[in-house]
């Protein structure tokens, strides 16, 4: 199904990735959270829903759907409008080695990490979009406090995300997330 998508052309020279501020990060505790450029939105784990080692959904799995949640938003705001490169290759920040690893290589060991890439290079072919991630250290990750609830601390520590987005989940996270 994925190669009926996919564009049957390639640039010889990778492009430079496009920055939009795309920083995502998830945790067990709480929930996800994002921000693409003065963008922003978070989600708490739904009631019941469980999310840690040894159980059915990781952080991995987390990390990934952080990931498809931003592109989600960024399609969601029209931000490629008037983009230079007629496919964009964007660049995704993450404090998680392992989603940045998946995401480079298109690819995990796990099942359900693999159906979360899987949407995720839907929407990239979809939209003729290529993606890079980026890892970066914890302490540098914006949305780290979003991830964990503090909605407040965040604002405090990251003045230029100025606008809240909701924007309705796809099937397979709807029963997963809440909206904040």
């Amino acid at each position: 199904m994925l190669l009926s998508h996919l564009p049957n052309e390639l640039p010889l020279a990778q492009p430079i990735p496009l920055n939009l501020g795309w920083w995502g990060d998830a945790s067990t505790s709480f929930g996800i959270g994002i921000v693409v450029g003065p963008f922003w939105a978070a989600w708490s784990w739904a009631p019941g829903f469980v999310i840690g080692p040894k159980k059915d959904f990781d952080i991995g799995w987390a990390e990934a759907v952080a990931v498809e949640l931003g592109l989600r938003l960024l399609l969601h705001q029209d931000m490629l409008r008037g983009s230079p490169q007629s496919s964009p290759k964007l660049l995704v920040r993450s404090d998680n080695a392992g989603v940045v690893t998946v995401v480079n290589k298109g690819r995990s060991r796990l099942r359900n990490t693999n159906a979360v890439l899987r949407e995720i290079y839907l929407l990239l072919a979809d939209h003729r979009i290529c993606l890079t991630a980026e890892h970066i250290p914890s302490r540098l990750n914006v949305t780290d406090a979003l991830s964990r609830g503090d909605v407040a601390g965040f604002l405090a520590g990251f003045p230029s995300a100025t606008t809240q987005i909701r924007f309705s989940l796809p099937p397979h996270l709807a029963s997963k997330l809440v909206s904040m």
